[in-house]
């Protein structure tokens, strides 16, 4: 009796301690650092995703898209610094007035040719103002000069002259001058009588008393001027005592001939 009693015990005991050994519960240590793992394996892959699926910013255009763009913004500010000289009237009308045309053509005995304007004609060179400058030319070099510019008169009033007034008619009389460098031929003098609506009233002319010449036809005239000489002129016009003069103008003309 009191062994199977003593053998039932040792058979529950056994057993017992069969059951708890094949079970076999986890180290909590073990549990929680594969917990870890598990959630730091989660985060690096969900990093990933959004790194791949959602950049922080979105490039509208490529690398070489940018480049070009640049190129062509640095090309275009290179047109806008380049700006073409602009053009100065002002000085070159100056330029023309202080510079006149030539007025001699120099040739010389070594065949060159000098275009210029003599301004100092001494008596072993001449001065001449040329495009580059003021040269110094020896008469002995020297195989010719002509002139590239003819000179011409240049006719002009001396002072108002004076105005006398009759009752059919008026009598203008005056000097005129010449101040060019060449004769002037047939030298007139003309008088305008203008109303007041600016409508001519009447008009007429006269030559002036000049130097008495015979031309090459035969022709004898005593009209002519000639340089720095002065001649005296007397003008009579018509008018009818009704009309009104409301101003008046003059000019002088003159003809060439050799």
């Amino acid at each position: 009796m009191i062994k199977s009693l003593t053998y039932s015990i040792f058979l529950i005991t056994y057993f017992s301690i069969m059951g708890c050994g094949g079970k076999k519960n986890p180290v909590p240590d073990i549990i929680e650092n594969k917990t870890q793992q598990t959630n730091i394996s989660n985060v690096f892959v969900d990093s990933v995703e959004v790194e791949q699926t959602k950049k922080f910013y979105e490039l509208e255009k490529s690398v070489e898209d940018i480049q070009k763009d640049i190129e062509m913004l640095h090309t275009r500010v290179m047109e806008y610094e380049y700006k073409p000289p602009e053009t100065n009237y002002t000085k070159k009308l100056k330029a023309l007035i202080d510079s006149p045309p030539h007025t001699h053509k120099i040739s010389l005995k070594n065949g060159s040719i000098i275009e210029g304007t003599i301004q100092k004609d001494k008596l072993d060179y001449l001065l001449v103002n040329t495009d580059v400058g003021k040269l110094t030319i020896n008469k002995s070099e020297i195989e010719g000069i002509n002139d590239l510019i003819l000179p011409a008169p240049e006719i002009v009033f001396i002072g108002h002259g004076q105005e006398n007034i009759f009752e059919t008619y008026r009598i203008f009389t005056g000097k005129v001058m010449n101040k060019g460098l060449r004769r002037g031929d047939f030298v007139r003098v003309i008088y305008n009588l203008w109303g007041d609506n600016t409508q001519l009233i009447c008009s007429d002319s006269s030559f002036i008393e000049g130097t008495q010449i015979i031309y090459h036809s035969g022709i004898i005239t005593d009209t002519v001027l000639e340089p720095n000489e002065s001649a005296q002129f007397e003008v009579q016009i018509s008018i009818a005592d009704s009309s009104t003069v409301a101003y008046i103008t003059r000019d002088v003309r003159w003809e060439l001939f050799d």
